[in-house]
């Protein structure tokens, strides 16, 4: 099963704009702002 982790930086959250980094992060922007963050696959991830 594959796990997400949402974390909204702004409330209400709008993102007009995102990109999809390397390592499955969907880093999401308003007004040029970042705004939130999606972790896909997040129960994969490793602990530092």
């Amino acid at each position: 099963m594959d796990d997400v982790l949402y974390v909204n930086f702004k409330k209400p959250n709008h993102a007009d704009d995102s990109d999809l980094t390397d390592d499955d992060v969907i880093i999401r922007y308003g007004k040029e702002q970042v705004v939130g963050m999606t972790f896909l696959n997040a129960n994969k991830r490793q602990k530092p």
